[in-house]
C-alpha cells in the first residue's frame, strides 16, 4: 500500500521525485513517501527481536538506531534527531524500567511518538497504565502482525506526535497547540500559526534542529535563508517575553548545534 504525492501521478513543480524502495515479502504496509529516512529508536533488549525491528525498518526505508537498556535509550534522545520510539515495556533491568522510560520520553519530548511493544502476558492494567503515562500506541507481540505495527508507525510520523489531543508542559509552561496559546502561570500569549508549528516541531525533536531542519520540514520556503529562520525564532521569542521578561531566550534555546526548548522551572 503507497501513497502518492500527486492524484495525477505527476510530481510539483520543483519537487524531487521520491523513489520508494521495493516492499520487503510480506510487509504490504502504509508507507507514505515523505516518512521514508526518518530516525526510529528501537528500545528493546531481546536480541532476536531487535535484529528483526532492526532488518525491517531499513528494509521499508527509514535509519533505526537501537537501544538495549534504558540509559542506552537515552543517551540516544539526548544525542540524536529521533522521529519516534519502537518501546519494548518489558526491560531486563527492572519490572518497570519500561514505564520509567516512557515517562522519562514525555517529560522531556513531549511530542515524540512512542509505540509500545509489550510482552504476551499483558494486562489491562498494563495497557491502561502505558496509555496514562502517554504511549501513542501499544501492540502486543507475536499478537498482530508486523505490518500493521509498521503501518502504525508511519500513520505516527504523519501525525508529527501522539496523536492523542491535550496540551504540552515544560515545567511552568503550557502550550496548548489547537488555540495557539502559551501560559506561564494566569498570563498567557497566543502564537501565530508559524509560531506554533515552529514550537510544535522543537517538541517533538529529540536534538537541537538547525535552520536547514526547519525548512526542511517545510515550515519555511525551500529557499529561505537561514537568517529568515533565525529572524522567526527571535519573533518568538519576544512574544514569549510578553509572559515574562527573558523567558523567550530561556524556552528557546539557541547553541551552534541548533534550536531547541528547555523546560522553564522556578
Amino acid at each position: 500500500m503507497e501513497n502518492h504525492s500527486d492524484n495525477h501521478g505527476r510530481a510539483h513543480p520543483r519537487q524531487r521525485e521520491v523513489k520508494l524502495p521495493p516492499l520487503p515479502p510480506g510487509l504490504e504496509v502504509y508507507r507514505p513517501a515523505d516518512v521514508l529516512g526518518s530516525s526510529v529508536l528501537v528500545v528493546e533488549d531481546e536480541a532476536a527481536m531487535l535484529q528483526q525491528l532492526r532488518i525491517d525498518l531499513q528494509d521499508l526505508g527509514y535509519r533505526p538506531s537501537v537501544a538495549a537498556t534504558v540509559a542506552e535509550a537515552q543517551d540516544v534522545l539526548e544525542h540524536e534527531r529521533v522521529a519516534a520510539v519502537l518501546l519494548d515495556l518489558v526491560l531486563d533491568e527492572r519490572e518497570d524500567s519500561g514505564f520509567e522510560l516512557l515517562t522519562w520520553i514525555r517529560q522531556h519530548h513531549p511530542g515524540l511518538p512512542v509505540i509500545v511493544l509489550s510482552a504476551a502476558q499483558v494486562n489491562s492494567a498494563s495497557i491502561r497504565r502505558a496509555y496514562e503515562l502517554g504511549a501513542s500506541s501499544y501492540f502486543v507481540k507475536g499478537n498482530v502482525p508486523m505490518a500493521h505495527i509498521y503501518s502504525d508507525l508511519a500513520a505516527r510520523l504523519v501525525e508529527r506526535g501522539t496523536g492523542r489531543p491535550g496540551n504540552y508542559r515544560f515545567g511552568r509552561l503550557e502550550f496548548d497547540p489547537t488555540h495557539r496559546i502559551i501560559r506561564l502561570g494566569d498570563s498567557e500569549a497566543r502564537l501565530t500559526q508559524q509560531q506554533t508549528a515552529l514550537v510544535l516541531f522543537l517538541a517533538q525533536g529529540s536534538k537541537p534542529a538547525t535552520a536547514r531542519d526547519l525548512i526542511q520540514a517545510g515550515l519555511f520556503r525551500n529557499n529561505a535563508a537561514h537568517s529568515t529562520v533565525h529572524s522567526a525564532l527571535l519573533t518568538l521569542r519576544r512574544r514569549l517575553d510578553d509572559l515574562q521578561p527573558g523567558l523567550g531566550a530561556t524556552f528557546v534555546h539557541a547553541s551552534a548545534r541548533g534550536y531547541s526548548l528547555v523546560a522553564v522551572h522556578e
